[in-house]
C-alpha cells in the first residue's frame, strides 16, 4: 500500500523539523533539543484526563510518573521506556497516550521515567537507571508478569537491554513488549543504511546513495552515538540485534518505517527472536519513517496504534 498525503506530508515535516542526519545537524538542529525541553511548561495541558489520577515521584533520583484510573485499576502496567536519540528527556507526546494504554491493558497503570542523557551520561547508566525503576515498580507490589514495556528508536533499544539484563540475570522478564524504530545495531552494518539512505527524512540525505563504508564515515562522526561511551559498538547490550536469543522472551509486537535506515537491524531482531521460537509481530508500512506512530496524526499512524492497542488487549486478555 502506497503511503498516504498525510504520511507523506508529515515525513516532509520530520525531514523539514527532524532531520539528525550528522552532515547537516549543526547547522540545523543544534538547539532542537533545547527548544523541545523548553516546552515543558506545556506538560500540564495534556494531563487533563477525566477519571484518572497523575502523580510524579523520585526514585534515586529519576524522575518517575504515573498514571492510572482513580478507580478499579488492575494489575497491569506499561512501562514506557521513552526515544530521543538517548540526548532527550522525555517530551509530552508520550503522555498523550496514556489513557489509551491504560484502557487496552483493562485499567492499567502507565509508568513512564525520565533517565540521565548524553553527554552528561553514557552506558550502562541509562540501564541502570531502567532496572532501579523496574526494581522499584517492582517494590509497590506490580508483578513482571502484569508489565508490557514499550519503547521507541532509544527506548526501544532500553526496552530489549532490559530484556536481555532480566533474562541473564534468570529474572522473570515482561508478559510483552512494544518497539517502535527501535535502535539496535550501532555498527550500522544492515543494507537498508545504503538502500534507504536517499529515502530516510531523519536520518538520510535526499537523493544521495552512499556505500556502507561513506555511512559509517559519515554516522560514527555524529553526536547520536555518544551515549555508548566506551562500550564496544557490537556489544550485547549496546546492539541487541547483533546478539543471540532463546525461546524465553516476551511476545513481541515491532514496527519499523519502510524507509528507514533501521529497516533491516529491526527486520534481524524480530527474525532472531522468532527462529529462537518467540512470538513476534512485526509491521513495515511502506514509505513510513523512524517512530512514526508516535505522530499519531495520520493514517498510517492511527492504524498502528489500532495494532498496538489489539495486541496489548489480546496479551493481556481485555474484551472492548
Amino acid at each position: 500500500m502506497e503511503p498516504s498525503i498525510l504520511g507523506r506530508i508529515f515525513a516532509e515535516i520530520a525531514r523539514a523539523a527532524g532531520n539528525v542526519n550528522p552532515v547537516i545537524v549543526e547547522k540545523k538542529n543544534k538547539n532542537l533539543v533545547k527548544d523541545l525541553r523548553s516546552m515543558e511548561p506545556l506538560f500540564p495541558i495534556f494531563l487533563g484526563r477525566r477519571g484518572y489520577k497523575f502523580k510524579k515521584v523520585k526514585v534515586d533520583g529519576i524522575k518517575v510518573e504515573i498514571f492510572k484510573p482513580k478507580k478499579n485499576a488492575s494489575e497491569n502496567v506499561v512501562f514506557v521506556c521513552h526515544g530521543g536519540a538517548y540526548i532527550s528527556r522525555m517530551m509530552f507526546y508520550y503522555r498523550l497516550l496514556n489513557k489509551r494504554y491504560s484502557k487496552a491493558t483493562g485499567g492499567g497503570t502507565v509508568i513512564h521515567y525520565d533517565y540521565t542523557c548524553a553527554p552528561e551520561a553514557t552506558h550502562p547508566s541509562m540501564i541502570n537507571q531502567t532496572l532501579k525503576v523496574w526494581d522499584w515498580m517492582l517494590a509497590q507490589g506490580y508483578k513482571a508478569e502484569n508489565v508490557a514495556v514499550v519503547g521507541d528508536s532509544a527506548g526501544g533499544n532500553l526496552a530489549m537491554q532490559l530484556c536481555l539484563k532480566l533474562h541473564d540475570a534468570g529474572r522473570t522478564m515482561p508478559r510483552a513488549a512494544i518497539l517502535m524504530s527501535p535502535w539496535v545495531d550501532m555498527t550500522a552494518s544492515g543494507d537498508s543504511y545504503v538502500y534507504n539512505y536517499k529515502v530516510d527524512p531523519v536520518f538520510g540525505i535526499r537523493g544521495y546513495t552512499p556505500t556502507q563504508e561513506e555511512v559509517r564515515s559519515l554516522l560514527y562522526k555524529s553526536e547520536l552515538y555518544q551515549w555508548i561511551g566506551e562500550s564496544p559498538r557490537d556489544d550485547r547490550y549496546v546492539s541487541p540485534a547483533l546478539t543471540d536469543y532463546d525461546g524465553t522472551y516476551p511476545d513481541m509486537w515491532i514496527t519499523v518505517g519502510g524507509n528507514e535506515l533501521l529497516r533491516s537491524e529491526v527486520e534481524l531482531l524480530a527474525k532472531k527472536l522468532e527462529d529462537a521460537g518467540n512470538k513476534v509481530v512485526i509491521h513495515v508500512p511502506k514509505g513510513m519513517f523512524h517512530a512514526y506512530p508516535v505522530y499519531e496524526l495520520f493514517p498510517e499512524a492511527q492504524r498502528a496504534l489500532k495494532m498496538i492497542f489489539a495486541f496489548l488487549r489480546e496479551e493481556f486478555g481485555v474484551t472492548e
